[in-house]
């Protein structure tokens, strides 16, 4: 287990906290409607599979490469 989480958009500076809250308040289910709202995602693209993640399970920290655990092979 790391002992650092991924729990930001480094990009935007915005943490999956304050994302997971501003999706709730705009009704939004999907990283495209934040990245359509250029809210989070949009740059590097790196925190999109965790944001991903988050819309899933409602957690806002995670593992480094948790989301490939939810990946069928």
């Amino acid at each position: 287990m790391s002992r650092f989480l991924v729990s930001k958009c480094i990009c935007h500076k915005r943490d999956f906290t304050e994302i997971k809250e501003y999706a709730e308040a705009n009704g939004y289910e999907t990283v495209e409607e934040l990245q359509a709202d250029k809210f989070c995602s949009c740059g590097c693209g790196l925190c999109i599979p965790y944001i991903d993640l988050m819309f899933e399970t409602g957690e806002t920290e995670f593992e480094p490469g948790a989301y490939y655990k939810n990946i069928e092979h």
